[in-house]
């Protein structure tokens, strides 16, 4: 499958993704917010916070990972796209450890945040070089730039929309 074949997919299911993580992302908040009435802003609700706000991460990678699945059957490529999502739910693991540290061991915000920045940093250190690495993988690869360029191509004429 060509990029041209793949980029209305890609957009397709990136907004749709969006569409459901805006409802995580809204349902998150409004638990913070109970949360911090009830039991008051601290470190614990913070950092369960973190963990909330990242659910929607998680879930566009995952959808992410299965139609990237579905362009190219080599084995490098499949690798590749599987090694991404794993970086991510990586990240996302990092976030729960550092809620348990949070709650049972850390008790200052510049704690979790130096903390979370050790877990997060070399996590994307590891992520950002994926796009070029899938790109050598799979020429036909739509990287997140393309992906981006083409939501703003629709956001400027949404007539135009692929099919």
């Amino acid at each position: 499958m060509d990029k041209q074949e793949r980029l209305p997919k890609m957009v397709e299911q990136d907004l749709d993704a969006r569409g459901v993580s805006a409802i995580f992302g809204i349902i998150g908040l409004l638990l913070f917010l109970v949360v911090s009435v009830i039991k008051g802003v601290t470190v614990t609700t913070v950092a369960f916070s973190f963990i909330v706000t990242q659910l929607p991460m998680l879930y566009q990678a995952w959808r992410r990972m299965k139609l990237l699945r579905t362009f190219n059957e080599e084995e490098e490529y499949q690798r590749l796209v599987r090694r991404e999502f794993l970086i991510i739910v990586a990240m996302f693991g990092s976030l729960g450890i550092f809620t348990f540290l949070t709650r049972f061991v850390l008790d200052s915000m510049q704690e979790l945040l130096g903390v979370a920045l050790i877990g997060v940093i070399p996590l994307l250190i590891l992520y950002v070089p994926m796009d070029r690495k899938l790109r050598e993988a799979d020429p036909e690869h739509v990287t997140n730039r393309e992906l981006r360029q083409a939501h703003r191509k629709q956001k400027i004429s949404p007539d135009r929309r692929q099919s």
